[in-house]
């Protein structure tokens, strides 16, 4: 029969409607499903573009979201064999939560497909020309790799389309009744704390490297690590895993955000980054006071740390290629002055009502361009420490 099989078992739902629970591939979402403006918030192409990029970059074997929700408004579109429930051919599914994830995979599909093309131009174009030279040993190779990139291609998306998503159905539901159940849905939210994700999330390759350093790195577990909660005026923890997160990204690529390039670095050399970021915390961390997560002194705050780790990153990588003795460039902190009323410091950045240096946390590098040019200037031709940091 035409139309999309529904293996699933339609439950009563407040006495009016039916409520049911089935797996679809994506490829049936994609086909099935469609928006209605008046039930859905505005899309939100930056949202759709993370989620698409997390798919283009993952290295799972399937679709790991959360359920979607839809509504079936016409349960005329239903028809029943004596055996299964099939949804009729051109019937749609109203989506009501998770439009993002299902524009997402159908932009990637559309994005893997569009490279699928280009590489088959490209090797039958190879192709061509290896009818001219039959004997040309290296066109054959790289006829050969292109033709072994151009089936994996295609396997991963047929792979993707025939992932499963779990989809919940809401059945019987006019547009007034899918509006509020939007609201329901979504006005109650609760997110997930930043340290959580980091706690858990191990999609992104830079968490198993800060896991690591956080369960190994005795001088950072002496510092101590919020893995809770941001920090707090009170909290004499010297960082937390978003903090770590943060700063790891600077020192790593010098940039305030992490790009899928840092992270396909960073799986091929695990082990490698995992090294960086406890030399880091290794050099750092003698040279700052005894305490250091006391509000008291600056190398508790979160633009000192970032500073630091973004100055190191001048030195990290020469020409593309590892330093060995990048964390000499550190030694610009012995005897450094940690308090608040470092003089230097007050000049550049002024001081807040609290008598405290001016270092609160902006969504920009201002503040930390300015301490990677005050720790810059502490450094003479040779390398060492300038008298006037001491």
């Amino acid at each position: 029969m035409d139309g999309l099989c529904l293996r699933m078992t339609i439950h009563p739902f407040c006495e009016r409607f039916g409520l049911a629970t089935v797996a679809l591939k994506v490829q049936d979402l994609l086909n099935y499903t469609m928006i209605d403006a008046i039930v859905q918030r505005k899309l939100s192409k930056m949202q759709r573009r993370k989620i698409s990029n997390y798919l283009q970059e993952r290295e799972l074997d399937q679709v790991f979201f959360g359920p979607v929700t839809l509504s079936l408004r016409d349960v005329s579109q239903l028809t029943r064999t004596s055996e299964e429930l099939y949804l009729r051919h051109g019937s749609k599914l109203s989506i009501i939560d998770g439009q993002h994830r299902i524009l997402a995979l159908g932009f990637v599909n559309e994005q893997m497909q569009k490279e699928v093309k280009r590489t088959e131009r490209k090797l039958a174009s190879l192709r061509v020309r290896h009818r001219k030279e039959n004997d040309n040993r290296e066109l054959a190779d790289e006829i050969a790799q292109v033709s072994g990139l151009l089936e994996q291609m295609e396997a991963r998306r047929l792979g993707l389309m025939e992932s499963e998503l779990a989809v919940q159905i809401y059945i019987g539901l006019n547009e007034v009744e899918e509006q509020q159940l939007f609201g329901d849905i979504n006005s109650k939210v609760q997110l997930v704390s930043k340290e959580l994700g980091h706690s858990f999330d191990s999609v992104d390759p830079l968490n198993l490297v800060i896991q690591q350093v956080v369960d190994h790195n005795m001088l950072l577990k002496e510092a101590g690590v919020e893995k809770r909660s941001n920090l707090t005026a009170f909290n004499r923890n010297f960082t937390c895993l978003s903090w770590m997160y943060s700063t790891a990204v600077m020192l790593f690529s010098g940039k305030m955000q992490s790009s899928y390039e840092l992270q396909r670095k960073i799986r091929k050399e695990t082990a490698t980054y995992v090294e960086i970021l406890h030399q880091f915390y290794n050099t750092i961390l003698p040279m700052m006071p005894e305490q250091p997560g006391l509000v008291q002194v600056t190398s508790a705050n979160r633009v000192m740390q970032e500073s630091i780790a973004l100055y190191a990153n001048q030195f990290l990588f020469r020409d593309g290629v590892y330093n060995p003795e990048w964390t000499s460039c550190l030694r610009i902190l012995e005897g450094f002055d940690w308090t608040h009323g470092n003089e230097e410091l007050v000049y550049i950045f002024g001081s807040l009502d609290n008598g405290k240096l001016n270092l609160i946390h902006e969504k920009s590098l201002r503040k930390h361009g300015k301490l990677v040019s005050f720790f810059l200037e502490g450094i003479e031709p040779d390398g060492l420490k300038s008298a006037s940091l001491a």
